[in-house]
């Protein structure tokens, strides 16, 4: 082999090598930045692609030519009534989102983006109106919910400590009264609302409540956990009467009576509609038709194909099982909606599919709001400011005493210097978790003795981190300032320089590199220190390390904005770092040619 096709070779090798050290060294960091994005389930079961938001069917509504079909991703599918094709077609990207129609727009309610307007005629044209809601996290927030009654729509949300309502005025576009429904069951969760003259239905994680909406009081309250003991998620109305359910039935309530009449349905109820005095109830097999006048049962869930939970085909069928969930009726024929979009036109009378499409796809869902969620939950900021001045102040202190100390032990030969600089290297065998009990029993004695306090202050971690770092940047600090050649300071003497302008003009400005080479360790692994951070700060003076640390267990293991906080503890560093890597390497040219 040639020498030169041998160098070439070599020379390919290296960068192959360098470039996947690089990689390697880089994929956590980008495996963090990626999973700060993600939905924290995603993380919990290891799934790697990016999720795509649900989209089940939520409602179906219908004007003289055209379908609504309404998704739970905030997608709102216009389609042609007969032939099931799409006509147009916009998506909110909203979560736990409810749908209100309007003659002509539709409003939706979502955790993240609170009320929307979108005209019909116009699906590209939205209007976002800020609601007054106390501060949330979204991603707890279990379901939103729109009614309109008397020219006002009404809103709700289901979230822990939430138990309000807010009235919003299309026409004057306004927010209006805000409603307290505090109750005799609080703290409690509001599942569903529903109007009903002059009066507003809470269905409640506990109950039911009945609200009189001119004064805004709570008139009534009705225990049914016995029915409901998960609460009540839908409501509808049929003949003065409440058609009350969640996932253990549903059941007619009479308001005049208070209690429950009767029993419709007996398990978990998905969807629910009233056509002419017909209750339609969406289940996980299908559905099924309660005939209020007779109380008879229609079972519509032979239709579909039935299959036990180890993949054993019971009955077969043209109808793949469902989850139903949406319906509406036109004349003989009914839509039925699914989960993955799916909606069905029957035809009732022959039981017979007639046309069968499919909603768009979910989007993709890029959980930036993980970032926002991060600076609400905890106090982020207050962790970042303090991780600054801590690491700050650690690093200029023990700079400032290691570069006069390092020159020292470089130029002078004092009675002990080899044997402290032996004792310098020495303290760096000993593992710095050993010291964790001794500080901590020394700051409170002191704090005892003295009545000042040291544990949880700015100054005790300062104190802590420069003894511990100290001494290992004299030990680094040393070999720069011994590279030196000593017949520069010899020639500044010379010239006239005391020893002081020696250092400060000449040796000093040679040694900035490895001084901004030894600050940037010192500042980096004082960043990066848990154990005693965790162990001497307070409340007040937490760094990004204990901030993080806080995420599990405290906020119920949320991974997705413990990888949001890394990722903004780490990307502002990195950046510092490979900025002031130029400087160094800058410096070190500059201090070769003044040599």
């Amino acid at each position: 082999m040639r020498y030169y096709t041998k160098k070439r070779i070599t020379k390919w090798l290296i960068h192959a090598v360098m470039i996947f050290m690089l990689i390697i060294t880089l994929f956590p960091i980008c495996w963090m930045v990626y999973c700060s994005v993600k939905e924290n389930l995603d993380i919990l079961i290891g799934k790697i692609p990016l999720s795509r938001a649900h989209n089940n069917v939520y409602e179906i509504f219908a004007d003289k030519k055209d379908l609504w079909v309404l998704t739970s991703d905030g997608g709102i599918n216009k389609w042609d009534k007969n032939t099931l094709l799409e006509k147009g077609n916009t998506a909110a990207q909203t979560q736990t989102t409810h749908f209100l129609m309007a003659k002509d727009h539709i409003y939706v309610s979502s955790a993240n983006k609170g009320l929307l307007r979108i005209e019909k005629n116009n699906l590209k044209r939205k209007k976002e109106f800020k609601l007054p809601l106390p501060k949330y996290d979204k991603a707890k927030v279990v379901g939103t919910t729109l009614v309109a009654y008397d020219k006002k729509i009404y809103f709700t949300m289901q979230y822990k400590g939430y138990e309000g309502m807010i009235a919003f005025d299309p026409q004057s576009e306004k927010m209006g009264k805000i409603y307290d429904l505090k109750n005799k069951f609080s703290p409690s969760q509001i599942r569903s609302l529903l109007p009903l003259k002059g009066k507003m239905w809470v269905g409640l994680d506990k109950g039911l409540i009945k609200v009189d909406l001119a004064s805004g009081k709570v008139e009534s309250a009705y225990d049914l956990a016995q029915y409901l003991p998960i609460g009540i998620s839908r409501m509808r109305e049929i003949s003065g009467k409440i058609i009350i359910s969640g996932n253990t039935g549903a059941f007619i309530f009479n308001p005049l009576a208070g209690a429950v009449e009767r029993t419709i349905f007996t398990g978990n109820v998905l969807g629910l509609r009233v056509f002419d005095n017909k209750i339609y109830i969406g289940t996980n097999r299908g559905y099924k038709i309660y005939y209020y006048a007779s109380g008879r049962t229609e079972d519509k869930e032979k239709l579909f194909r039935q299959v036990r939970a180890d993949g054993t085909i019971i009955k077969n069928s043209e109808y793949t099982q469902a989850e139903t969930s949406a319906f509406l009726k036109s004349g003989d024929k009914i839509y039925i909606g699914s989960t993955y979009g799916r909606v069905s036109l029957i035809n009732e009378k022959n039981n017979k599919a007639l046309k069968t499409s499919s909603a768009r796809q979910g989007h993709i869902i890029i959980a930036w709001v993980n970032y926002i969620d991060m600076w609400k939950n905890v106090d982020f900021g207050l962790y970042l400011r303090n991780s600054f001045l801590i690491c700050g102040l650690t690093m200029v202190f023990a700079m400032i005493f290691a570069t006069l100390a390092a020159y020292a032990l470089s130029r002078f030969d004092f009675p002990g210097s080899k044997l402290f600089g032996v004792a310098i290297l020495a303290t760096q065998m000993v593992p710095g978790i050993m010291f964790l009990i001794p500080t901590y029993s020394n700051f409170v004695l002191v704090t005892e003795v003295t009545g000042f306090p040291i544990k949880g202050t700015y100054f005790g971690m300062i104190f802590v981190y420069a003894t511990f770092f100290i001494p290992f940047s004299i030990w680094i600090l040393r070999g720069f300032f011994a590279a030196i050649p000593a017949e520069l300071e010899e020639a500044a003497r010379i010239d006239g320089c005391s020893p002081i302008q020696v250092f400060w003009h000449i040796v000093l400005p040679l040694a900035v590199p490895g001084i901004i080479a030894t600050g940037i360790y010192v500042f980096l692994t004082t960043w990066d220190e848990l154990m005693f951070a965790w162990v001497l700060t307070s409340a007040d003076t937490m760094t990004i390390p204990v901030g993080i640390r806080n995420f599990v267990g405290n906020y119920q293991n949320r991974f997705d904005l413990i990888m949001a906080a890394a990722t903004v503890a780490t990307v502002p560093v990195m950046i510092v770092f490979f900025l002031l890597q130029k400087h160094i390497v800058k410096g070190l040219t500059a201090g070769a040619v003044k040599g």
